[in-house]
């Protein structure tokens, strides 16, 4: 009889957070007309270029705009050592600018999977802190400043993408998981560069983008993390 009440329990929550999560998106003044056109045409597959040559104006506008949920990128061509604004410290020692990947406020690390025809996968491995954050554009816009300090300035539409995905990922990181998992997520967010960005209307009915684009038919060519940190854990793959 307890376990059939824990059951509900956790059925009742996820349906609560599920409802709550609906009108904090209906209730959003943000516009997501450009969010909403968006397709796969406009999102060349390119892999992320290293955070050393991440453009310093670019990374500091990029982590700003991450609260209102639109993204940024650079040209990957101009060089500068300033990581983006809110990016966790590199450890000391490490040179100026150079990609970082591991532990900071939020995340434990973030690792990135490869496929052979360009496209690829950021993992972040969330803390409890990013889970259950009170405040969570600050915190969306805090992971994504570690993303870019780890991979750089992908392609502008793809760096749209993928943040929106992380956005979604962060709002919705306490919906229950089905079966063994203990969250919708699993253990990580994953953001895909194939993926159009959903836009926030659209975060429950395409579970963060998860249906949109075409993935990959093959195994990725490799996973690792880009600052030459041999990865802790091997990511499973999209979930919510």
């Amino acid at each position: 009889m307890t376990e059939h009440r824990r059951s509900r329990g956790v059925l009742i929550g996820g349906v609560a957070l599920l409802a709550a999560a609906a009108i904090v998106m209906g209730n959003d003044g943000d516009s997501d007309s450009a969010a909403d056109s968006g397709s796969s045409s406009d999102l060349a597959a390119v892999a992320p270029t290293p955070a050393a040559s991440a453009d310093p104006g670019d990374a500091t506008s990029s982590a700003g705009d991450a609260g209102s949920g639109s993204g940024s990128g650079g040209s990957g061509s101009e060089r500068g050592s300033s990581a983006p604004q809110g990016a966790p410290a590199a450890p000391d020692g490490a040179a100026p600018g150079a990609p970082f990947c591991g532990a900071s406020r939020y995340i434990e690390e973030i690792t990135v999977q490869e496929w052979a025809g360009g496209d690829f996968r950021i993992s972040v491995w969330p803390k409890d802190e990013a889970r259950h954050a009170d405040d969570r554009d600050a915190a969306s816009a805090e992971i994504w400043a570690a993303v870019r300090a780890c991979v750089g300035t992908p392609d502008r539409g793809v760096a749209e993408s993928l943040q929106d995905q992380l956005r979604c990922h962060e709002f919705l990181a306490l919906v229950p998981g089905s079966g063994s998992e203990e969250y919708a997520t699993g253990d990580t967010f994953d953001v895909e560069s194939w993926r159009p960005t959903p836009g926030r209307r659209r975060w429950l009915s395409t579970r963060c983008g998860n249906t949109l684009g075409t993935d990959p038919t093959s195994a990725p060519v490799r996973t690792y993390r880009p600052d030459g940190v041999p990865p802790r854990s091997a990511p499973t793959g999209e979930h919510a």
